[in-house]
């Protein structure tokens, strides 16, 4: 948010125009916001619908496990022909019994098109990526839906991931931060674990990711000023399944 709160004079949400936040020339037709790690959901709720209906758009549906949320939003000639609303969730925290991590889910039919939207927190730390592999797949399997065209997650036409997917770069803090310091962090995606875990048929098979051109995110910490630990690179993940929508679909999830 620190970057949204400079580029908009400290306001955490572009009230008049959202274009610039979404890097896009033309207002989308649809809009999904995920979040994770909620101190009060039904503050966001609040926030999020009155700044996207002075915006034009309409909530369709709203999907919140615990502490994770996802919306969609549509402009209001849309909503005609938006049908089979469903919603789902999988907790994967503690062993599958707690809600602070997992995938919340909301699919539907888009004119004649069928689309799942996920948004997951899987689980932290450097050594994890099997759990987090074993989470991806939990969401996957556990997931049922009674459109009978659309079962399961895989069926859709469209699945569009997003979340705190949590994997790292398998390499030191100081090897990290010497490519970002050379301007290399771009090499820095042979290391990435996602797209290891992806390549070897681990987890998001058949998924598709738009260009990455920014450093790894990082966090700090407690009472330090700088960079302490450079972690990941990755916010969302894209699944098509039929090559009959135009590119633009893909990176920017407009319809």
């Amino acid at each position: 948010s620190s970057g949204i709160n400079a580029e908009y004079g400290g306001n955490t949400w572009p009230r008049d125009d959202i274009k610039p936040l979404l890097g896009l020339k033309h207002d989308p037709d649809l809009i999904s916001i995920g979040f994770e790690e909620l101190g009060d959901t039904e503050a966001w709720e609040s926030e999020a619908d009155e700044i996207l209906s002075h915006l034009g758009y309409y909530r369709v549906k709203l999907n919140t496990m615990s502490i994770m949320q996802v919306a969609v939003f549509a402009k209001k000639r849309h909503l005609p022909y938006i049908s089979h609303i469903e919603t789902e969730y999988t907790k994967t925290g503690f062993g599958g019994t707690y809600g602070n991590k997992g995938g919340t889910t909301i699919r539907f039919r888009l004119y004649d098109k069928t689309l799942a939207i996920v948004n997951c927190h899987l689980s932290a730390h450097h050594n994890q990526v099997p759990l987090r592999d074993e989470e991806y797949w939990n969401i996957i399997s556990e997931q049922d839906f009674e459109d009978p065209l659309t079962r399961h997650l895989y069926d859709h036409d469209y699945l569009i991931w997003s979340g705190d997917l949590n994997y790292r770069v398998n390499l030191s803090n100081e090897e990290v931060r010497a490519h970002i310091s050379s301007n290399k962090h771009l090499d820095l995606l042979e290391y990435d674990q996602l797209r290891q875990e992806k390549a070897a048929g681990h987890a998001f098979i058949g998924f598709h990711e738009a260009q990455i051109t920014f450093p790894p995110t990082y966090k700090f910490d407690p009472g330090v000023s700088v960079v302490t630990v450079c972690i990941m690179f990755h916010g969302s993940y894209h699944l098509q399944n039929h090559l009959c929508m135009v590119k633009q679909v893909i990176h920017c999830n407009t319809w």
